[in-house]
């Protein structure tokens, strides 16, 4: 009897020890407020709309200990419309992120459903406004936002310096090429500079449409905290069929119509100012079209947090959009493409 419960003991502490390698933590934010669009066609349009700071979202994700510093690792992510409750990116249930994966000294692999190494250099290290309201995408649309099928690797850490490379398959029988994606970074972080620079090309084959031009986005982004301030940057050079896309392909203000740029660059300057619980955050993007239809554009936004906790907060936001020669960008956030060039909004954010 003794020997038994000394065995069941063992087994116990055994249990729990191999409990405590892994973890699972649900995740997700809901933002919700009101949007006040201005110059649209159709005239004011006042709504209640979710995800205009930050898209509303939920997920898990999670770790296991393999040994020898090795770790698999898991996610998906779903966005949700909070203000009426179904699901965002194409009504797909964990459309934002579904991967899988290894980290361990060599780095980190994942598979799956995830962010491009350019996209998340645009949203983390050039905009601070994260790609919500009054967020750089309205003017620097790009080829690069999610790869599905696709394969990133991450290398640690290494004196400030890190870089990534993704491969995404088309997966259209009988061309390999077609579809498929290439992209990856590289950058120095450290102390108070982050720099970093992105690339993503992508083929625009399909199984019927042959010897397409492909889409290419390359941009140079850098931030650096002053203290009082963040200093934002970003410079992007885009070419190509559907490398920069139109935010919102239904507007029109009349004039000529909207045409895609297959040849054009974007400038970021940004600017964060924390006072205490409160945050100030300002920035201009500015769209240069280089084809003959010469549809410029400007935006420029500002923006207010205000700190209750850590994870609550509410916001406020004015931004505008100068369209030219017939250009139709929107003021749109994370989840909607907007409706005028012209936006205020106010809204509250809870992260859990």
């Amino acid at each position: 009897m003794k020997k038994a419960i000394i065995a069941l003991a063992v087994l116990a502490q055994c249990s729990a020890a191999a409990f405590a390698q892994s973890s699972v933590t649900m995740y997700g934010v809901v933002d919700l407020g009101v949007s006040v669009d201005r110059g649209g066609v159709s005239g004011t349009s006042t709504r209640l709309t979710s995800g205009m700071a930050t898209q509303s979202r939920w997920g898990f994700r999670g770790t296991e200990e393999l040994g020898g510093g090795l770790n698999a690792l898991f996610v998906i992510e779903g966005g949700f419309s909070a203000d009426k409750g179904s699901s965002t990116q194409n009504n797909t249930l964990f459309g934002r992120t579904t991967i899988v994966g290894l980290h361990g000294g060599f780095g980190t692999v994942t598979l799956g459903l995830q962010d491009t190494p350019y996209f998340t250099t645009l949203n983390v290290v050039v905009d601070p406004m994260r790609n919500g309201v009054g967020r750089s995408n309205n003017l620097m649309a790009h080829s690069g936002y999610r790869a599905r099928n696709s394969v990133l690797y991450r290398s640690n850490d290494l004196s400030g310096f890190s870089g990534d490379l993704m491969y995404s398959t088309g997966e259209v029988a009988g061309d390999n090429s077609a579809g498929r994606a290439l992209g990856g970074s590289f950058g120095y972080s450290r102390g108070k500079l982050n720099v970093r620079l992105a690339h993503h090309h992508r083929n625009n084959d399909t199984a019927l449409l042959k010897n397409t031009d492909d889409a290419k986005n390359t941009l140079l982004g850098a931030n650096y905290d002053f203290g009082p301030a963040k200093a934002y940057f970003g410079y992007s050079i885009d070419k190509g069929p559907g490398s920069a896309s139109l935010n919102n392909p239904a507007a029109s203000f009349g004039g000529a119509a909207p045409v895609a740029s297959t040849d054009s660059t974007d400038l970021l300057l940004g600017v964060s100012v924390p006072l205490g619980v409160s945050t100030v955050v300002g920035t201009y993007v500015r769209k240069n079209d280089k084809t003959a239809f010469n549809q410029d554009a400007q935006q420029m936004s500002l923006a207010y947090m205000y700190a209750f906790s850590k994870r609550t907060d509410i916001y406020t936001s004015v931004a505008a959009i100068r369209n030219k020669n017939g250009a139709a960008y929107t003021e749109g956030n994370s989840e909607e493409a907007g409706t005028g060039d012209k936006q205020f909004t106010v809204g509250l954010r809870h992260r859990f």
